[in-house]
């Protein structure tokens, strides 16, 4: 029975692996960018309710000074980290995308990807993989005629408030600072 639990836990680990790897292809140290494509999104929306910045939703939302809203773990180094899951939402006026750059602090991260991505990455080594493919810039394609929407969030090493840049081709760069569980 042990050998089973072990073979099926080595599975997990593996999976993890390969889908940290997959996920970050596209993404260089350098810029620390994580680039999606339109296969990476949750799909078309309708309008979104939420405060646009510079053609994004979902930066600014009720609750997220709220500290319970924060999902809180440890990382493999010991060290204690905090998530905010935030679905982000790219307006097709944007033309072609838009990227969200972390200005302050700088050990806040973003993380979004494929859904079932971001999910294994967040249930698997109690999230050290979600943390870990954490980086500071996000860009997010314009899929089609509606919003287009990502799953994932905002990693924190401590409720705080976090700045924003939200940059397109042809808009004028944008920023916005929200509180992450520091109401």
């Amino acid at each position: 029975m042990k050998r089973v639990t072990l073979f099926i836990a080595a599975l997990v680990i593996v999976g993890a692996g390969v889908l940290l790897w997959w996920n970050l292809r596209g993404t260089t140290q350098t810029t620390s960018m994580i680039t999606l494509n339109c296969s990476d999104s949750a799909g078309q929306q309708g309008s979104v309710a939420e405060t646009l910045v510079g053609g994004v939703g979902g930066l600014v939302l009720p609750g997220s000074g709220d500290p319970s809203a924060l999902w809180s773990r440890r990382s493999a180094d010991g060290h204690r980290y905090f998530a905010y899951k935030a679905f982000l939402e790219v307006s097709p006026a944007t033309q072609r995308y838009a990227t969200v750059t972390i200005v302050s602090p700088l050990s806040a991260k973003l993380y979004y990807g494929p859904s079932g991505v971001v999910g294994t990455l967040a249930n698997s080594g109690n999230g050290r993989g979600f943390f870990a493919a954490a980086r500071s810039q996000v860009r997010l394609p314009v899929c089609g005629p509606g919003f287009t929407g990502f799953v994932g969030g905002i990693v924190v090493m401590k409720p705080t408030s976090v700045t924003f840049a939200v940059a397109s081709p042809h808009k004028k760069t944008a920023r916005v600072t929200v509180r992450i569980g520091n109401g």
